[in-house]
């Protein structure tokens, strides 16, 4: 499955995708405001790896790896089906969200790239309702919940980082 854009290419998650991955989830930079905020080990990032390929084959959707060029890897967009209790909202949701590799940063990827996926997830009825879990620190990503409509539901402290539940319903 492909969704394009006007500058680029979303591919649905492959067994290709592991190194790129790996390289991706390696940079400090990258990884500050994800998790723990520190670089994934190779064996977590084999396990989030099958869980994604897992995902596609249970539910139809999942993450997208981001292509500027051809053969380039410049992120991820991600969609993970959420329970209500997953979700943190009560409801059932679908989470997105995002890294762009620090090469493509400053360029409208992460909002370009999410808002097709955004846009995807409801037209093909992955989701009625898209969640986005982030910390308000971290400003760029903040500006593409408020670019692609998202609202502040809630905010949290999670091992001493404050982040926020956005949420997104499909339109009427």
């Amino acid at each position: 499955m492909l969704i394009t854009t006007e500058r680029l290419t979303l591919h649905a998650w492959s067994e290709d995708r592991f190194d790129a991955l790996f390289a991706l989830a390696q940079l400090p930079e990258t990884v500050r405001y994800v998790g723990t905020g520190e670089p994934w080990s190779h064996q977590y990032t084999l396990a989030k790896h099958r869980a994604t390929l897992a995902h596609w084959a249970e539910h139809g959707f999942g993450w997208f790896a981001v292509s500027a060029a051809p053969g380039s890897f410049d992120g991820v967009v991600s969609l993970v089906r959420r329970s209500a209790t997953e979700s943190g909202l009560g409801l059932p949701a679908v989470e997105m969200g995002w890294w762009i590799a620090p090469s493509g940063w400053g360029r409208g990827y992460a909002t370009e790239a999410t808002a097709a996926v955004r846009d995807r997830a409801f037209a093909s009825g992955w989701a009625d309702r898209l969640l986005a879990v982030y910390e308000p620190v971290n400003k760029p990503s903040a500006r593409v919940v408020e670019k692609l409509g998202f609202a502040v539901h809630s905010q949290f402290v999670l091992d001493g980082r404050t982040e926020q539940r956005a949420v997104l319903d499909r339109p009427r």
